[in-house]
């Protein structure tokens, strides 16, 4: 009930409880009781996500809440350094955080309408919003919204959608990159809703290693053959990247388990 109760309560902050409306409140609610993880047991899925999670090891006590995500104690960060947060919606805990803390400038991209109408009340001045999507070509796609509220994703993933979809403008994190003037990225943090995991693979690929990179791999839905490719290609990032000499550490979740995997992987 944490993460509902944290969204409640960051709607009251941003004076956008009462303006989301009745409907909203009752999407969080259904979504909370779908996703419960009470529920796990009977989806051999969810089941087998977590057996897989055994494998990895948690965060301790070398990290910091950051917001909703945690970051390494021991990796110095500062005015100088360079986050790019990707995925926003109407929560930026880990944005203020880091700005706040560390007073970095923090690069934040989301595409969809309720986040763009969010951050125009945004006054930090240590935040760079861009209404773009992040992908692995320069093109414009098409995202789909999710029926009972939350992130918008490139997946259409039909019995979740309501129908709604919009068009945006997408980059590269390379290309990014070069629009800002930026050679490295100190902080890498992305909640894309599927999206995640071809970025980090061309990253890779490009020898683009943040620092500190925060992720969440969302796993594909029913079908079989997604499902183990793509734990195929989590064991894939997982090897490169502890060939780059990241270490990897388990973020757990309070709610909706098992449907993802949260990664901090940290370059020493």
């Amino acid at each position: 009930m944490t993460d509902l109760k944290n969204k409640v309560l960051t709607n009251i902050k941003n004076g956008s409880l009462f303006s989301n409306g009745y409907i909203a409140i009752k999407n969080r609610i259904i979504k909370y009781v779908a996703n419960h993880n009470i529920f796990y047991i009977f989806d051999k899925d969810r089941v087998r996500t977590k057996n897989y999670l055994n494998s990895i090891p948690l965060i301790d006590h070398n990290h910091i809440e950051a917001g909703n995500y945690f970051l390494d104690k021991r990796i110095e960060k500062g005015p100088h350094s360079i986050v790019y947060s990707l995925g926003i919606l109407n929560d930026i805990r880990f944005d203020n955080y880091i700005s706040r803390v560390y007073n970095c400038k923090v690069f934040m991209y989301d595409p969809t309408p309720v986040s763009i109408e969010f951050m125009k009340s945004q006054k930090n001045s240590n935040f760079y919003f861009f209404p773009f999507g992040v992908w692995t070509e320069q093109t414009v796609l098409t995202f789909y919204e999710p029926k009972y509220g939350g992130s918008s994703s490139l997946i259409d993933n039909s019995s979740g959608n309501d129908g709604k979809t919009f068009n945006a403008e997408c980059y590269t994190i390379n290309q990014l990159m070069q629009k800002n003037g930026h050679n490295h990225i100190d902080v890498f943090k992305a909640d894309i809703e599927g999206a995640a995991l071809p970025i980090i693979e061309q990253m890779i690929e490009q020898r683009i290693f943040p620092t500190e990179i925060v992720v969440e791999f969302e796993r594909p839905r029913k079908d079989q053959s997604l499902i183990d490719d793509f734990f195929k290609r989590v064991d894939e990032v997982r090897k490169k990247l502890k060939y780059e000499n990241y270490r990897e550490f388990q973020i757990p979740r309070g709610h909706a388990k098992y449907y993802s995997i949260e990664f901090l992987f940290v370059k020493f």
